[in-house]
C-alpha cells in the first residue's frame, strides 16, 4: 500500500513540476513579445525603428580618400653672352659659366568620397515627414477649435443681446 502511494506521490510531483514549466514558458512575456515582433512585419518595423534612434550603425559613413602627386619640373639655363662684330661678322662669346635653373612644382590632388548609408537617411526622411503630417494635422485641428471658439462667442453675445431687448421691452410695458 505505501509503494503504490509512494508512486502516486511522484507522478504527481512529476506532473506539478512539468505544469509549472508550462506555465512558466508558455506565459513568458519575453518570448511572447519576440514571436509577435518577429512574425509581424508591422510590429518589427516599429521595434526596429526605436532600436536604430538609440543603437545607430557603427560604420554608417564610408570615407574613400585618393591622393594623386604630379610633379611639374621647368628648367631654364641663363647664358651671359656678348656680341662683337669684326669686318661684318657676329661674334658671340659667353662671358660666364651658364647657370641652369630648375624649378619643380608639386601638385597634390587629395579626393575624399563618402559613402553614407541611406537607411539612415530614409529613416530621418520618415522622421520629418512624420512631424510634418503631424503639425499639419494639428494646425487643421487648431483652426477647427477656433472656428468653434468664436462662434459659441458670437451665439453668447446674440443671446445676451436678445435677452437684454426682451427684458428692455418688458419694463416699458
Amino acid at each position: 500500500m505505501t509503494s503504490v502511494m509512494g508512486n502516486k506521490t511522484k507522478v504527481f510531483a512529476l506532473y506539478l513540476i512539468c505544469l509549472l514549466l508550462l506555465i512558466t514558458f508558455g506565459c513568458n512575456p519575453v518570448m511572447k513579445a519576440e514571436r509577435r515582433v518577429l512574425n509581424n512585419l508591422e510590429s518589427s518595423e516599429r521595434v526596429f525603428r526605436e532600436l536604430e534612434k538609440t543603437r545607430p550603425c557603427a560604420n554608417d559613413t564610408t570615407i574613400i580618400t585618393k591622393n594623386d602627386t604630379t610633379l611639374l619640373v621647368d628648367t631654364i639655363t641663363n647664358y651671359k653672352t656678348d656680341t662683337i662684330n669684326i669686318n661684318g661678322v657676329e661674334y658671340i662669346t659667353i662671358k660666364e659659366q651658364p647657370k641652369t635653373i630648375v624649378k619643380t612644382i608639386k601638385v597634390n590632388q587629395i579626393k575624399t568620397n563618402y559613402i553614407v548609408d541611406t537607411r539612415r537617411l530614409g529613416i530621418m526622411a520618415d522622421s520629418v515627414r512624420y512631424y510634418k503630417v503631424n503639425a499639419q494635422i494639428n494646425k487643421e485641428v487648431g483652426n477647427k477649435w477656433k472656428w468653434r471658439f468664436w462662434g459659441l462667442l458670437g451665439i453668447l453675445i446674440g443671446i445676451v443681446t436678445i435677452k437684454r431687448s426682451i427684458i428692455g421691452y418688458f419694463n416699458k410695458l
